[in-house]
């Protein structure tokens, strides 16, 4: 940030400022940073879409299907921050090393019970 602003003198012009510079000016938060900070306990669809980066029709195709935990209260459904962020990453796959390390270790337990 230091060094973007240093570059930024009473001489230039707005028209060349980029939109994450006017930004960081004028203590605009970006969109990224408002949705990081800012994410409620409980929220809806759109939110989860905006989290997720599903869209909002997938979002509802996963709920109606029951595939997403959430909550229903006179037709409006509301999803818990923790228990979505506990299904977006429930499905962890392993990196190659760990695949081969648990490999070696399944084979070395075969080998000790002969």
């Amino acid at each position: 940030m230091e060094t973007e602003t240093k570059r930024i003198t009473d001489d230039t012009p707005i028209s060349f400022l980029t939109v994450g510079q006017f930004r960081r000016i004028f203590g605009v938060p970006t969109q990224k940073e408002v949705i990081k900070n800012e994410i409620p306990e409980m929220f809806g669809p759109k939110v989860a879409a905006e989290i997720s980066g599903y869209s909002l029709a997938t979002i509802y195709a996963k709920t109606s299907r029951n595939e997403l935990p959430h909550f229903k209260r006179d037709n409006k459904v509301l999803i818990r921050k923790q228990e979505f962020f506990y299904w977006l990453t429930e499905n962890r796959v392993e990196t190659s090393k760990e695949f081969a390390i648990n490999l070696d270790c399944k084979l070395r337990e075969r080998v000790k019970t002969r």
